[in-house]
């Protein structure tokens, strides 16, 4: 499959002037396109299209002891993005995998909000929304403002999920 094995990316259209309130617009923004990888089913996948190419990577994921679920954002396995204190960041998410979906939350010492702005590129009526938990499905895109702030600095806050292989039958 294309997604599952890296052949997708993210294209965001901007708003057109004045459609969104300008505290949303004004906002520093980061573009997150994660990508998730189950090796398992790559490897199945290439062996039945007989490819060579992804053939092994569940066998050298299992060697080097890594998961055979593997996640990217932006390409890169653990990015860091760094936020200025009790300033709120969009966060334009876009995900693309073949079976697993994502549960994302900010976990670490810092204290974070999070309110979603969009889903799928649509804003909500209720703009914006509190939440505690971004859930991407394969193909979801949603807009997501995050402000952190600490007890003491620096502190650290990770937006991470739990995602499990699917189950087999």
């Amino acid at each position: 499959t294309q997604a599952g094995g890296g052949a997708a990316g993210i294209l965001i259209v901007d708003d057109p002037e004045g459609y969104v309130p300008t505290e949303y617009a004004s906002m520093p923004e980061h573009i997150m396109f994660i990508s998730g990888h189950n090796l398992a089913s790559l490897s199945d996948i290439a062996q039945s299209a007989q490819s060579s190419i992804l053939e092994g990577a569940l066998n050298a994921a299992n060697t080097a002891n890594l998961d055979a679920n593997v996640f990217f954002v932006n390409g890169q396995a653990l990015p860091t993005v760094t936020l200025e204190s009790h300033t709120w960041s969009r966060f334009r998410m876009a995900y693309a995998a073949v079976e697993q979906g994502l549960q994302l939350q900010v976990t670490g010492d810092a204290t974070c909000t999070m309110k979603l702005l969009a889903k799928d590129g649509i804003y909500l009526t209720d703009l914006p929304r509190d939440i505690t938990t971004v859930v991407l499905f394969p193909g979801a895109r949603a807009d997501v403002a995050i402000s952190c702030t600490c007890a003491t600095y620096p502190c650290t806050g990770m937006l991470a999920s739990n995602a499990n292989r699917r189950l087999q039958g």
